[in-house]
């Protein structure tokens, strides 16, 4: 009974906390420092920016459209956030990307697919990078604006 208790519990956390790229925000719970939400329009459609600051010290933002999806995530700063907890179940095409790309001595990724872009680089104490989804970005948005 106590075993079951345990389980129930960790399942429930798991899935309130964890959702990202092609779902609802993220929830860094008590790991972040600061946070902004701001609402943006294109001029043909609304979104609303999400820019959260770790105790890492490293800031996410998460891009969310008018039904509450993100469809874009980006982060920057001194320590890497947890990407699968960002990419969600887009983690898995990034990394097997990642392991049949050869890149000797590179730490820059591109991942460049109909349905997922992923831009990742840097080095030990300056990472960056961004996902979206192509078809779920807003008209009008342009990616490059992607902090």
């Amino acid at each position: 009974m106590k075993k079951l208790l345990v389980v129930a519990a960790l399942a429930t956390c798991l899935n309130a906390a964890w959702a990202a790229l092609g779902g609802a925000p993220s929830n860094f719970g008590p790991r972040v420092l600061s946070a902004q939400t701001r609402s943006a329009s294109t001029g043909q459609s609304t979104f609303t920016e999400s820019e959260r600051t770790l105790e890492s010290g490293t800031t996410v933002h998460e891009y969310v459209d008018a039904a509450g999806v993100v469809f874009a995530v980006s982060w920057s700063g001194p320590y890497m956030p947890d990407l699968k907890e960002l990419l969600g179940t887009h983690f898995d095409t990034m990394v097997a990307h990642a392991n049949s790309t050869a890149r000797p001595g590179r730490t820059q990724l591109l991942l460049k697919q109909s349905d997922l872009v992923v831009v990742s680089g840097g080095h030990m104490g300056a990472f960056q990078g961004k996902a979206w989804l192509p078809a779920r970005v807003p008209a009008g948005f342009d990616t490059k604006g992607i902090k």
